[in-house]
Parts: structure tokens; C-alpha cells; sequence
């Protein structure tokens, strides 16, 4: 299920950042064509991690492995062990049925646009100024939430709420069913409020290539 799952998700992210994706030997890698990561592998199988983390150690451009699991300590054991260093150790994958999500008004002063279309944008502004945003990528009856941010100086207001509020809305009117998400320890709390499940945990590591 969780290959599946990790699946649909990676169609949301690649539609939401314009990347390009394939299977090489069995594993998703996805085209992120940036200077500190040119690709990035995602592995589902427990079985496959140590191999998986050999291959991207040893390429010769900056690449990171991506893998989901609900044995953390193990995999990151074998992850060292090849020679990768741990990015993010403690991410979680989450989903949702989005046709009850809650959605939250703007606080007083703010303001919530949205961009529609099959990536949906939505930014909560203020005086002009960016306060904070997010996009979903609706791809089928699945819509993946990627890039919510609040700035520093606009935090612990309810606006990551009114962000996911908005992008959910926005989803269920293109046909989206389910939302999918990879979550910081931070934003755990945050969509747990909103009703967001735990699928499994994520941990992410990179080569120590340098661009």
C-alpha cells in the first residue's frame, strides 16, 4: 500500500515543480535538476535501502535518497553505513479525505488569494506583503500539498489553516478525493489538527557530492 501510495504522491510533486520522473532498476527516481540535487530516489522496500543507499553514494552529481519506512533506526544505520549523510531524519507521510477539511477565514487585516487550475496556488497576504502560502497539485482523484510556508515574522496566526483550507477547497472543486502530503516535525502538529493521518515515517539523505 505504502508503494502506492508513494506513487500518487510523487505524481503531485512532479506536476507541482514541472520535474520529470522514471524507474530505474525497480526504484522511482525523480528529475529534480538543481545544483544541490540533481536526483532523488524513493525507496518504499525495507529490503532495498542498503543497495539503494550504495547506488546514490556512489554516483558522481549531488543526489539524495528518500525513503519510507516505519523502521527509522535501521534505515538510518544503513544509510551511514553507505556512506550518506541523514538531511532529514524525521519526516511523515500523511493523507486525508479532503471533502470535509476545515477551512479557516483570514485573520482581520489579511487577505487570501488563490490561482486555480490543476496546480492550485494560494497566498495569504497583507498589506501587499506575502504572509503565507502553498500549492496542491491535483492529479486524478489525488491532490498533493507541497511548499506551505508562513513567514517568521506572520507565524501562530491560523494562517498554515487557512492555507490548507483554501488549497483543499480549491482540490475537491477539480475532483480531488485524497490528500497526500510529506510533513516536517513541525507541520505534524498543524495538519494533525486538521485532521491528518500518519502513513509512515521519511527519512532523507544525501551524497556528499558537491555541486
Amino acid at each position: 500500500m505504502i508503494d502506492e501510495l508513494a506513487e500518487r504522491w510523487h505524481r503531485g510533486w512532479v506536476a507541482a515543480d514541472g520535474l520529470t520522473s522514471a524507474r530505474r532498476d525497480g526504484r522511482l527516481m525523480v528529475h529534480v535538476n538543481r545544483p544541490h540535487r540533481q536526483y532523488e530516489w524513493i525507496v518504499t522496500d525495507s529490503d532495498d535501502v542498503a543497495e539503494a543507499a550504495r547506488v546514490v553514494a556512489a554516483s558522481a552529481e549531488p543526489n539524495w535518497l528518500s525513503v519510507l519506512t516505519d523502521a527509522r533506526d535501521e534505515v538510518t544505520a544503513a544509510i551511514e553505513a553507505a556512506g550518506l549523510v541523514v538531511a532529514r531524519p524525521d519526516e511523515t507521510f500523511m493523507r486525508r479525505s479532503l471533502a470535509d477539511h476545515p477551512v479557516a477565514g483570514p485573520p482581520a487585516g489579511y487577505e487570501v488569494e488563490v490561482t486555480r487550475g490543476p496546480v492550485v496556488g494560494v497566498r495569504v497576504v497583507r498589506d501587499g506583503e506575502q504572509a503565507a502560502s502553498g500549492l496542491m497539485a491535483v492529479v486524478g482523484e489525488n491532490a498533493v500539498a507541497h511548499r506551505i510556508e508562513t513567514a517568521e515574522a506572520h507565524r501562530r496566526r491560523g494562517l498554515g489553516s487557512v492555507v490548507m483550507g483554501a488549497l483543499a477547497r480549491e482540490a475537491v472543486d477539480n475532483g480531488a478525493k485524497t490528500g497526500l502530503l510529506f510533513s516536517s516535525t513541525d507541520g505534524v502538529h498543524l495538519y494533525s489538527r486538521l485532521g491528518w493521518e500518519r502513513i509512515c515515517g521519511l527519512v532523507v539523505a544525501r551524497n556528499e557530492v558537491s555541486a
